[in-house]
């Protein structure tokens, strides 16, 4: 079985009745479906393409940044530099032009990561 991490997402309560409703509808776990999700946006290559896309690639990289400052803080780096270097084989750069979304007040970008 492959070694998995948990970690937390937080949903707006409608915004989990959703994922749970959609997740009934395909008969899996809420959490399978949002992997499942995640997995299938960041396969695609020209994603994202709508604005629930963008909002994924969002969430997917504020989990990131939680899984990177919480293997720092375990000492795991070396994991992180492996993660990084399989992520590069199969994952095309963001194109400059989506990794920073002017009206993010917070200026987060795809450098973050």
């Amino acid at each position: 079985m492959a070694q998995t991490a948990q970690k937390n997402i937080r949903f707006t309560f409608e915004e989990w009745i959703r994922v749970e409703k959609e997740a009934r509808e395909r008969n899996i776990s809420p959490n399978r479906l949002v992997v499942e999700l995640a997995m299938e946006g960041l396969e695609r290559r020209e994603w994202p393409r709508t604005e629930a896309e963008t909002h994924l690639l969002r969430s997917a990289m504020f989990t990131a940044q939680a899984i990177i400052c919480d293997m720092e803080k375990n000492g795991r780096e070396e994991e992180i530099d492996q993660i990084s270097r399989n992520i590069s084989e199969v994952a095309p750069e963001l194109p400059r032009n989506l990794a920073k979304d002017p009206q993010d007040s917070a200026g987060s970008t795809s450098e973050n990561l």
